[in-house]
């Protein structure tokens, strides 16, 4: 049974809609950054009612860290994944084969690693996307050098 992929331009949309979410991200994380560096700046309390600087200061660090900056990794997931099930211009066999290869070798590396660190650190709290995008990069990556070593 083949499996079913994306054909190949969808290559190129992947990468720019991922770009475009790390672009996002990135702003959004100086963006959240800059606030909790410096807290809320040329903003009179007077004008927004009775809040003060540090509830305008939460509600600015909720907005910028909160489910929006979550939206937008879910969203460079799904890019990174476009761009690693769509086609090669040439497939064949051996790009197959070379797929297996990559994704077992990511695997076998993903769960050393979070093995690793859990014996490191028992009580270390991690979001899930901290072990996805490593996962993803990696047998990109993997993928690419095979590919490489082959033509």
């Amino acid at each position: 049974m083949k499996t079913q992929i994306l054909p190949n331009w969808c290559k190129k949309l992947g990468l720019i809609l991922f770009i475009i979410a790390s672009l996002l991200n990135g702003s959004l994380n100086f963006i959240n950054n800059s606030i909790n560096k410096y807290g809320v700046s040329g903003i009179n309390s007077s004008e927004l009612g009775k809040q003060s600087n540090n509830e305008i200061l939460g509600l600015l660090n909720a907005f910028t860290g909160g489910a929006i900056s979550y939206g937008i990794d879910f969203f460079a997931i799904v890019s990174i994944l476009i761009y690693m099930i769509s086609k090669e211009k040439v497939e064949d066999d051996y790009i197959n084969k070379l797929r297996l290869e990559s994704f077992q070798l990511t695997l076998i590396i993903g769960l050393l690693t979070t093995i690793v660190v859990y014996i490191l650190d028992k009580n270390l709290k991690l979001t899930l996307d901290y072990f996805i995008f490593p996962l993803l990069w990696s047998y990109i990556i993997i993928f690419f050098i095979k590919k490489r070593m082959y033509l």
